[in-house]
């Protein structure tokens, strides 16, 4: 793929791009290293990842998704889909509960928050989250555990994304050290399970069988709480479908954008 830039208010968007067809947009903190080649999607559909390490603008930018919109227009395009994984699968719901004009699709890779072992989330206490759940600094041995019992099988080396997630984590850890939490408004705020009938995009749900961020009784519940949602589970993934299962992973977003059949899914809307 292309090495593009953006430039934003606050910094330099970089960004990797090709392929041919609909524009759909990916976001995780680990950039194109999140989403593999994504070799066999890019036949049928224009891909789009920004890459945060190689980017100058600040960490928060990320989240809040004032760079989407630039993005697409970047690219050449009027409208886009996102696809968001784990963390930042929150804030994406949040998108898509007010959408701006150039929102298309919505994708949800197993996303944190939904499921199990996560509470339903306010879109401030996001960053709050992964400071709780680390309990302060992360340790290398912590995020090597953590991706290890994110794959299912042994068929994905964690190794290589084990540093950039450790850098990540630390980074957030930094930038949270003295937190005010003093928005008057975040009483007020909705709870991100409450957020998901107000979606106004097609939404397709994905979860890993094995998953426990997410998981096939939770991403049910979300598809069915979505006006128009989705649900496809990944039976021989975890957390990381879209590295588990890259193939199935493609065709199913492929199929999704295009009008194609989708297999094993659970429709609503």
């Amino acid at each position: 793929m292309q090495e593009e830039s953006l430039t934003l208010e606050n910094g330099t968007l970089s960004y990797l791009t090709g392929g041919d067809g609909p524009l759909v947009v990916f976001s995780h903190a680990l950039g194109p290293m999140a989403w593999g080649s994504l070799e066999q999607l890019r036949r049928s559909c224009t891909v789009a990842i920004p890459d945060w390490e190689r980017s100058t603008v600040p960490p928060r930018t990320m989240a809040e998704l004032d760079w989407f919109e630039p993005l697409v227009t970047a690219t050449g395009f009027d409208v886009a889909a996102l696809c968001a994984w784990s963390m930042a699968g929150p804030a994406a719901i949040y998108f898509g509960a007010e959408p701006p004009a150039c929102l298309s699709h919505l994708i949800l890779v197993d996303v944190a928050g939904l499921g199990p072992d996560l509470p339903p989330l306010r879109l401030s206490e996001i960053p709050h989250l992964l400071l709780t759940r680390l309990r302060g600094y992360p340790t290398r041995g912590l995020v090597r555990t953590m991706w290890r019992n994110w794959v299912h099988e042994d068929n994905i080396d964690t190794r290589p994304f084990e540093e950039p997630t450790y850098r990540f984590f630390r980074d957030v850890a930094r930038n949270l050290e003295d937190p005010t939490g003093d928005d008057e408004d975040d009483d007020d705020e909705e709870e991100l399970i409450d957020i998901l009938p107000d979606v106004q995009v097609p939404t397709l749900v994905l979860s890993g069988r094995h998953s426990t961020v997410l998981g096939p009784r939770h991403g049910k519940i979300a598809a069915a709480l979505l006006p128009d949602g989705t649900h496809v589970v990944f039976d021989r993934s975890s957390h990381t479908l879209q590295l588990e299962e890259a193939d199935r992973f493609q065709e199913t977003l492929a199929a999704f954008l295009t009008g194609g059949p989708l297999e094993s899914a659970d429709r609503n809307g």
